[in-house]
């Protein structure tokens, strides 16, 4: 019988060492990106344009160019949303988006994250979604805020122009934008 006391006792040290673990792992504190360069004044050169909801969609989905993951643009929101199969489970993820600032880069903060209704904190799930994401050149997510970042390459190279990202009012269907060769 002494033999089942300690097999319990290192099965609990296993599972208390498990624990720990995944706390320290998943518990990465990631602040809300800056909203300092919020809406980026343009230099007066090139070509203002202005793109709607739907055409911004459609460029950004092409540039990620993968079947699981899809980025939705409305008037509501902007919301990225991920199916992805792990160990024959289907695992959803949403993730709803804000830009906060915009120029050589658009920087989207994740407001609300959720993965197959999973009880864990914004920072947990942002550090999941962070370790696990395989995108694309020119998409990133940061390291120190939660945060997806659009290099303004991705449109250029869409567009075949050298582009910038003045203004984002999803809100009112505009996205404004410099163009120039």
């Amino acid at each position: 019988m002494n033999i089942w006391k300690w097999l319990f006792m290192g099965l609990l040290l296993v599972n208390a060492g498990i624990i720990i673990w995944l706390s320290t792992a998943l518990g990465g504190d990631y602040q809300a990106p800056s909203a300092e360069n919020d809406n980026y004044t343009p230099e007066e050169s090139g070509i203002e344009v202005k793109m709607n909801n739907d055409a911004m969609e459609s460029i950004i989905n092409d540039a990620i160019d993968d079947e699981s993951l899809a980025i939705t643009v409305d008037e509501e929101q902007i919301a990225l949303d991920v199916v992805r199969q792990v160990i024959g489970l289907s695992i959803e993820t949403s993730v709803e988006l804000e830009p906060v600032s915009t120029g050589e880069e658009v920087v989207f903060e994740l407001v609300d994250i959720n993965i197959s209704d999973l009880p864990l904190s914004q920072n947990m799930m942002y550090g999941l979604i962070k370790d696990q994401s395989d995108l694309p050149e020119g998409i990133s997510f940061r390291d120190d805020e939660r945060a997806l970042v659009i290099d303004s390459e991705v449109f250029t190279e869409q567009l075949e122009w050298d582009v910038r990202v003045d203004s984002i009012d999803y809100e009112n269907d505009e996205w404004y934008f410099s163009i120039t060769r």
